[in-house]
């Protein structure tokens, strides 16, 4: 190393100077090192104080200066950012293996069924009710808590029947870790919920009209105010290709 190159680095004081010469820490190693002709910055210094370190080209001290706050916060964002964005690649290959591993077992095309059909069952409007000039769509979800007097009602509360919903909707996942001859039928689950949940809700409307020639009566009155959404289609279709998909496996 020639005379007079310098080595710029990071270091942190651990004494300020007094009677003897102050400490500081560059590199994991211990220096000494004085103020006079050395301190450029305007400020005094302290402990714990980050500062740039000179160094010459026999390893003493030959400059020190504030290291500015703003630039430290600075170097701490952008090493946090730097971690936060490893770990999310880090995230992103464990959740694209785990998808890969799902996917093959369950098959490209069941799983994708089975996730449209989560996705139109708590998202997507199912039908849509239009009533006295008011309009209101629910999902499968909310449908299963609706109350049937009273279809407006924005207080329904989910119960036995929604949990069976959701073991239904579950099964299509389960079925590739179910090791039984039967365990295709699993797929055929969702659909078999629908139908349930459609003839529960015609027995409800029927109970609640309380006579066979009313309920033919509310329910044309039904079909000229309720018309299937987006959501409905999708869970159609959905979960009929995994029906197909359940009794098409036990073909011999």
């Amino acid at each position: 190393m020639s005379a007079g190159t310098a080595i710029r680095s990071r270091g942190t004081i651990i004494k300020v100077p007094d009677a003897t010469p102050g400490l500081l820490i560059v590199n994991g190693q211990q220096l000494a090192f004085t103020l006079e002709g050395r301190w450029r910055s305007p400020v005094a210094p302290a402990a714990n104080m980050a500062v740039e370190v000179d160094l010459d080209d026999r390893g003493t001290v030959a400059g020190l200066s504030v290291v500015d706050a703003q630039q430290i916060a600075r170097e701490k964002l952008e090493q946090f950012g730097g971690v936060a964005q490893q770990q999310g690649k880090v995230a992103a290959e464990m959740a694209r293996q785990g998808v890969g591993a799902l996917a093959a077992r369950m098959g490209t095309a069941p799983m994708v069924a089975a996730v449209a059909l989560w996705v139109a069952w708590f998202f997507l409007p199912l039908v849509v009710i239009e009533f006295f000039g008011a309009s209101r769509s629910v999902t499968f979800w909310q449908i299963l808590g609706l109350n049937t007097q009273d279809p407006f009602d924005q207080a329904g509360s989910h119960g036995l029947a929604s949990l069976i919903g959701l073991l239904a909707i579950a099964s299509p996942f389960a079925r590739p870790f179910v090791n039984h001859p039967r365990a295709n039928y699993l797929n055929a689950m969702p659909l078999a919920f629908v139908l349930a949940a459609v003839v529960w809700l015609l027995y409800k409307i029927s109970s609640a009209t309380g006579d066979v020639g009313a309920s033919q009566e509310v329910g044309g009155i039904i079909r000229e105010l309720v018309s299937l959404g987006s959501g409905g289609y999708v869970i159609i279709a959905s979960a009929g290709f995994l029906a197909i998909l359940a009794f098409r496996s036990r073909r011999p």
